[in-house]
C-alpha cells in the first residue's frame, strides 16, 4: 500500500450534519453504491461503465402558458391584422370574411386594400349585372385577400360563403364551388381553403357534397350539440362552437337549465374539470362535441372553439383541435410563465411538470358517455327538433349579423365602381 493510500485510510471519520440526522464519512462510504466497471477495449484500463449524466445550466428560462398550450392545441389569432400575431410563432389559420373586408376598406393604410379594389376589374364579374355583379366582386375580393393571407399563414384560410343564402343548399353549393375556382385561378390549391358557412341544415347538406368533392368546409355559429353531431355524421371538416355567446345567452336567461343531462349542475361542472363556482355551458358544449367527434367519428371532424374571454377558458379547453383567441387572451397567456424548462442553476431540467395539462384528448374522449338519443342519425326533422332554444336563437341572430355585414359592405363596391365610370 502506498503512503498516500495509508494516510487516506488513517484519516478519522468526521460527521456530516444533515437536517434530520448526522452520518459519518465512513457510514456514507459504506452505504455508497458501487459503480460497475469494465475494461477499456483499447488500453485494458478499468473505467466506469455508467455514470449519471449531467445537463449543464444555461440561460434558458421557463416556458409560457401560450407556448405550452400550443403543444396541445392549434392557436388561431382572432384577428389576422392585429399585432397579436407577433406573439404566435406563425399563424396557423386565417379568415377572409365580409367583416374583414370592411375593416380593410376602413383603413386607408392597409396593404390589403389594393387587393379588394382590384376585384371590380374581374372579367367574369363584369358579365353579370346588378346585385349578382356586386356579389361576384365581393367573392373575388374575399379570394384576393385570402390568397394574400396564405403568404403568411401556414395552414388554411377560411373563406365566407354569402350568408344570405345560408338556408339554400343548392346556392351554397354553387357559390362554394365558385370560390374554390377563383382560388385556383390565382394558384391556390383547394387543400388550402375552407368554406365558411353558418351551421344550418342546408349548409350541412351542401357541405356533405363539397367534402365529397375534396373541398373542406367550416361551419360556424354552432350553439347546440345536434349541429356538431350532424356535421360530424356528414363528414364536415371543422365545426366552431362559440363559448362566450352561448354563456351570455344563459346569463340572460337565468332560469334555463345549463346541463339537462346531469342531475346536479355543480357536480356536472366538477366532473368536467372546470370547478364548481360557475357553470359555463359554452365550455361544456365544446367538450361534448369534441368527445363525440373523437369517440364516434374518429376525430375526422375537428373542433374549433371561439369566443374565449379569458385564459382560464382557454386552459379549460387545452387539447381541443383549434382555439381562437383574441389579443387580450393571447397577451395574458404569452406573459404567464410556467415551470417547464426552468433553469434550476444546477441543470436545465426538461421534464419539470408545467401548469398546462390536456383537458381534452382522444383517449379521454373514449370515457365520455352519451345518451342513446344523441347517437342516432340526425335528419332534417330531428335537427329542427333538437336545435334547442339557445341554439335556434343564436343561430338566427348570428346569420342576421352576417347578413348585416354583407349589406353594409356592398356600397363600398358600388362606390368604387362609380368612381371609375
Amino acid at each position: 500500500m502506498s503512503t498516500s493510500s495509508a494516510l487516506k485510510d488513517a484519516r478519522p471519520c468526521w460527521t456530516l450534519p444533515t437536517r434530520n440526522l448526522r452520518r459519518s464519512r465512513c457510514q456514507i462510504a459504506a452505504t455508497k453504491p458501487k459503480v460497475p466497471t469494465s475494461a477499456h477495449p483499447r488500453h485494458g484500463v478499468i473505467t466506469a461503465a455508467a455514470k449519471q449524466e449531467y445537463v449543464a445550466p444555461s440561460s434558458r428560462v421557463g416556458s409560457t402558458e401560450l407556448a405550452r398550450l400550443e403543444l396541445l392545441s392549434t392557436v388561431v389569432p382572432d384577428v389576422l391584422l392585429s399585432q397579436s400575431l407577433q406573439q404566435v410563432e406563425a399563424p396557423k389559420a386565417a379568415t377572409s370574411s365580409r367583416s374583414v373586408l370592411a375593416g380593410i376598406m376602413g383603413n386607408p393604410q392597409s396593404r390589403y386594400k389594393f387587393a379588394v379594389e382590384q376585384a371590380r376589374f374581374y372579367d367574369k364579374c363584369n358579365l353579370e349585372v346588378g346585385a349578382d355583379k356586386t356579389s361576384c366582386q365581393v367573392d373575388k375580393a374575399l379570394v384576393n385577400v385570402g390568397a394574400m393571407f396564405l403568404e403568411t399563414v401556414l395552414g388554411r384560410v377560411s373563406t365566407e360563403v354569402d350568408p344570405r343564402i345560408a338556408h339554400d343548399a343548392d346556392k351554397l353549393l354553387a357559390r362554394g364551388r365558385q370560390l374554390v375556382a377563383m382560388y385556383q385561378e390565382v394558384g391556390v390549391d383547394k387543400e388550402r381553403v375552407l368554406l365558411r358557412m353558418p351551421a344550418t341544415w342546408a349548409a350541412i347538406q351542401a357541405g356533405k357534397q363539397l367534402e365529397a368533392e375534396g373541398i373542406a368546409c367550416h361551419l360556424v355559429l354552432v350553439y347546440s350539440f345536434v349541429q356538431g353531431a350532424a356535421a360530424a355524421q356528414n363528414g364536415i371538416s371543422v365545426v366552431q362552437p362559440n363559448v362566450g355567446r352561448l354563456h351570455d345567452w344563459y346569463n340572460r336567461h337565468p332560469g334555463m337549465i345549463r346541463d339537462p343531462n346531469a342531475p346536479r349542475e355543480m357536480s356536472a361542472m366538477a366532473k368536467a374539470g372546470y370547478g364548481d363556482s360557475e357553470i359555463n355551458p359554452g365550455l361544456l358544449l365544446v367538450e361534448k362535441v369534441y368527445n363525440y367527434c373523437q369517440k364516434h367519428h374518429g376525430g375526422r371532424t375537428k373542433v374549433m372553439a371561439s369566443g374565449l374571454r379569458n385564459k382560464a377558458e382557454a386552459l379549460a379547453l387545452a387539447g381541443c383541435d383549434f382555439l381562437v383567441m383574441g389579443p387580450k387572451v393571447l397577451t395574458a397567456m404569452a406573459t404567464a410563465a410556467t415551470l417547464d424548462g426552468y433553469n434550476t442553476g444546477l441543470s436545465a431540467a426538461e421534464d419539470m411538470p408545467g401548469s398546462v395539462e390536456p383537458r381534452l384528448s382522444p383517449s379521454l374522449a373514449q370515457l365520455a358517455d352519451f345518451l342513446p338519443l344523441e347517437l342516432e342519425t340526425v335528419d332534417e326533422e330531428s335537427f329542427d327538433d333538437y336545435l334547442d332554444m339557445p341554439g335556434r336563437e343564436l343561430l338566427q341572430e348570428g346569420i342576421q349579423r352576417l347578413i348585416d355585414d354583407a349589406n353594409r359592405l356592398e356600397p363600398y363596391f358600388l362606390n368604387l365602381a362609380g368612381g371609375q365610370e
